[in-house]
């Protein structure tokens, strides 16, 4: 299939990526019956990406189908077309042509229940007889990305998703509305921090600049996406950013929010969306940690880092990835476990960053 091959340093060639992306064009406007879906938690980049895709094949007569693993967080349910998605967990039986992925590093991020389900359906990596019927398209800007798809769409040259999926619209002549704009802008908007992360590049203000062009108002963006929060959210974000505590030792700060603290405030997990924008204004700190209790034995962390530490490379030790900036993984532990197991790796982590002794000499001898 197209693009199976990975790029060990994650660039895709200008030509090739034209190429993928004519393909991906071609299979789509063949298709009659396409499957859209986002990663588990879904934030800004993924569910926008989707939402402008589905948009956009909308637009061109076709019925696609958008599933997602979890809910839609209450600051994105104002997006064009965010009503649409469907966060049932019994996928229909008979497989589409074309599924499109935004987003997702790995496979397993489509939630347990629809990689299983996929999976016995003969698509991703991990089915043993591969369904000839169907192609999997991976779309995605993360470094840590496993190809998991049929056609791979990924380089992480761009910001966000958001800015590829943008390209590739453009390369494609698709007729850009409100719906498409919106949501489009809203993945840079998101995924750049406000443009505040290391990830913002002269590309992503073009990007937001010629989006602006189209029609996209970025006062009414910022209001469908950050303006939105609930009493019951605010009182959530107290609770949370009240456990704040301080590894000064190791360079890092945690909070984390309890299932207990969710039925209090009569909130949901995804309305800690925010959260880790308000800690990374912290200074005098490499890293911040955002511990999650999803079930008893089960901690999702969300990472942040100001530069000095890749979190992506520190993810990974626990199975998890992202960008040096910003990652994630999960911990198989209670909540009380969770922080000394973290600070435990981080000093070894640490230990293996630091130069050895001796070292600056042994490179000005050679």
């Amino acid at each position: 299939m197209v693009g199976t091959n990975e790029h060990p340093d994650g660039v895709m060639g200008y030509r090739e990526r034209r190429r993928m992306i004519w393909e991906i064009g071609k299979r789509s406007l063949k298709s009659k019956n396409i499957w859209i879906f986002c990663h588990e938690n879904p934030d800004g980049d993924t569910l926008g990406c989707g939402l402008a895709v589905y948009a956009s094949l909308t637009n061109i007569g076709k019925e696609p189908h958008y599933f997602s693993p979890s809910p839609v967080p209450r600051m994105y349910s104002y997006l064009p077309y965010a009503d649409m998605v469907d966060t049932t967990q019994e996928l229909p039986g008979e497989p589409p042509e074309i599924i499109l992925v935004h987003d997702n590093a790995a496979f397993d991020r489509l939630g347990d229940a629809y990689s299983a389900q996929l999976t016995k359906m003969g698509i991703g990596p991990l089915a043993k007889t591969k369904n000839p019927h169907c192609t999997l398209i991976n779309v995605d800007h993360h470094a840590s990305n496993e190809y998991y798809g049929d056609i791979n769409l990924v380089d992480y040259t761009f910001g966000c998703c958001g800015e590829l999926v943008f390209r590739a619209f453009q390369q494609l002549g698709v007729r850009f509305n409100q719906a498409i704009v919106i949501n489009l802008y809203a993945t840079v908007l998101t995924d750049t921090g406000r443009f505040s992360y290391g990830n913002t590049s002269y590309q992503s203000f073009q990007i937001a600049s010629e989006l602006i062009l189209h029609g996209a108002d970025p006062f009414d963006v910022v209001n469908r996406v950050y303006n939105t929060r609930s009493v019951e959210q605010v009182h959530l974000l107290s609770k949370v950013l009240s456990t704040i505590t301080l590894e000064r030792g190791l360079g890092y700060f945690y909070c984390y929010v309890t299932r207990e603290m969710l039925k209090q405030t009569s909130t949901l997990l995804s309305d800690t969306e925010g959260v880790l924008d308000i800690m990374k204004t912290v200074s005098d700190f490499d890293v911040c940690f955002f511990f999650k209790e999803v079930e008893r034995n089960l901690i999702r962390v969300s990472a942040r880092s100001n530069g000095n530490i890749d979190v992506n490379q520190f993810a990974k030790r626990f199975g998890g990835g992202g960008h040096p900036a910003a990652a994630g993984f999960e911990m198989a532990l209670t909540l009380d476990r969770a922080p000394a197991a973290l600070a435990a790796e981080m000093r070894t982590f640490r230990e293996e960053l630091a130069p050895k002794p001796g070292a600056h000499l042994e490179r000005s001898l050679k």
